[in-house]
């Protein structure tokens, strides 16, 4: 099987931070390779103010870092994280997305109710089913998504901000909740699920499927009340009678009586009634409804499913790379949204350069490598801005954690893509100056052959079909065949061939030819480009 790439989904909910690191595969499946939950309450006394609390900020902050040391410690290569409703409705969400960046490097995303439910869906449908019309719930604290699914395929779906944390903290005051309080309670979920009900009872929904931990909890007190043998809840069909007497226990359960259900996760005892009210009027309310369910996946799962949809191209394309060099660096050139094609083609132009001129080359031969990534690396620095995108392209590749290089090797590749265009290499410059005598040497050298090489495609439409090469105690010749007018080419080449004349003594001349292989019994070296692509 081709090499996975390893990712840590983090799900920031309103009540808990859930991380799930996974290997994906090019195939579209995935492993789990390990799980996190931390809650983390952090909508905690926040939610009516849309504000987060400083303290549920720390909590939020110190549940990332082990997230991240968890992740980091399998050697994660990619990040995905999702933030959900409490994050995306405080004020001072978007402080606590840049305090996550700046101490983490975590770049988390607020998602919308409507996004957070297709996730949702995503992930369910991995794991269920949908011969029948079903209702898809997931009970947030700050949120509930809702998803009617018939032949598969979503047909309504909504976020309401009737999550069991955000309602504990309006409607309840009493332990155990007071029959007027579920009465106000289960009146307010009546007119805010009026069209999710309308929804159901038009698609004939026969069945309900809930996710999410609190949804997870009724199941298991479902579960914990039938006299036959425990199973997984995540097996069963419970019948809506079955769930509806475990509602009941839940809604008249006191605190203590909660907390000793082994069934009901400690830090979910004081806002559990509120879901069992939610999910009580749900089933009330759709007669037709016989059978109950609950998905092992949800969000997070879902995120999974849209990291492989998102990158199904790129992962097909990095199947072939096993090398755990050649991978990373292909691994940075699409994450970067390279120009495969020019980056290919310079990259073959520079390495036969570095052959033809070995010879004069102040350095290993193992170099050819370094050049090669280099180049192919070269331009990645245009997602940043096109006019310095060399420094850019210098500073991406020496922070991007690239496997299985050398710390000298990073530094290398990097300054010899900053030197592909612009200044040349000069003791002054900061980076190249720090460099031993010899490593300049041939840092300069490596630069001035990806020089030529990026001249030699200046179109980017890979004009140049062939080369033909000889190296002179004078000069290196170059002919090339090209596609169609050389004029382009040629001139880039010349003008900016000063790089290579110092480095390696010297001159370049560049010369168009109509004759695009050897002719019988020459010998001098002659490129066709082909992509530089082995594995």
């Amino acid at each position: 099987m081709a090499s996975p790439i390893r990712v840590c989904v983090i799900d920031l909910g309103t009540n808990s931070f859930h991380a799930i690191i996974v290997d994906v595969h090019p195939n579209g499946s995935y492993q789990v390779v390990d799980r996190l939950k931390e809650m983390v309450r952090l909508g905690e006394h926040g939610l009516d103010a849309n504000r987060l609390p400083e303290d549920a900020m720390e909590r939020g902050l110190q549940a990332l870092t082990r997230i991240k040391l968890l992740a980091d410690g399998w050697d994660t290569r990619e990040y995905l994280s999702f933030a959900t409703s409490a994050i995306r409705e405080a004020s001072n969400g978007g402080d606590f997305i840049e305090r996550a960046h700046e101490e983490l490097g975590l770049r988390i995303r607020p998602i919308s109710g409507e996004q957070e439910a297709h996730l949702i869906f995503q992930g369910v449908s991995r794991t269920k089913e949908f011969a029948d019309p079903t209702l898809v719930m997931d009970i947030g604290g700050g949120s509930v998504e809702c998803i009617v699914v018939v032949d598969d395929a979503p047909v309504f779906s909504t976020s309401l901000k009737l999550g069991a944390a955000r309602m504990t903290e309006q409607f309840v005051t009493t332990d155990p909740m007071s029959e007027d309080e579920q009465a106000r309670l289960r009146a307010h979920y009546k007119g805010a699920l009026e069209g999710v009900l309308a929804a159901c009872r038009k698609h004939g929904v026969a069945r309900v499927v809930g996710a999410s931990g609190t949804m997870k909890s009724l199941a298991r007190v479902t579960l914990e009340r039938e006299e036959t043998p425990a199973r997984s809840p995540f097996q069963r069909a419970f019948p809506i009678e079955n769930v509806r007497s475990a509602l009941r226990w839940v809604m008249q359960a006191t605190a203590d009586e909660r907390t000793a259900h082994p069934a009901i996760e400690p830090r979910r005892v004081d806002q559990i009634g509120a879901g069992a009210v939610l999910l009580d009027t749900v089933c009330t309310g759709l007669p037709l409804a016989r059978r109950f369910g609950v998905s092992q996946n949800a969000l997070r799962e879902g995120m999974v499913v849209h990291f492989l949809n998102a990158n199904s191209d790129r992962l097909q394309r990095m199947a072939r790379f096993r090398d755990p060099r050649r991978r990373s660096v292909h691994e940075m050139a699409y994450r970067f949204q390279w120009e495969e094609e020019h980056a290919q083609h310079v990259a073959a132009t520079a390495t036969f350069l570095f052959d033809v001129c070995r010879p004069l080359y102040d350095g290993p031969a193992s170099d050819a490598e370094l050049l090669e990534y280099a180049a192919l690396l070269h331009d990645i620095g245009h997602l940043v801005t096109h006019d310095e995108h060399h420094e850019h392209s210098r500073y991406l590749i020496e922070h991007a954690d690239l496997q299985g290089f050398r710390a000298d090797e990073v530094a290398m590749m990097a300054l010899v893509a900053r030197y592909h265009r612009g200044a040349v290499p000069e003791a002054s410059h900061e980076r190249f100056g720090r460099l031993s005598p010899g490593r300049r040497r041939r840092a300069r050298q490596l630069a001035a052959l990806l020089r030529v090489a990026e001249n030699l495609d200046r179109s980017h439409f890979q004009n140049v079909v062939a080369l033909r090469t000889s190296l002179t105690d004078a000069a290196l010749h170059v002919l090339v065949a090209t596609k169609a007018d050389p004029q382009l080419e040629v001139w880039a080449a010349e003008t900016n061939g000063g790089l290579f004349e110092d480095a390696f003594g010297r001159a370049l001349h560049v010369t168009p030819t109509e004759i695009p292989t050897h002719a019988p019994g020459e010998s001098d070296p002659t490129w066709v480009p082909e992509p530089s692509l082995q594995s």
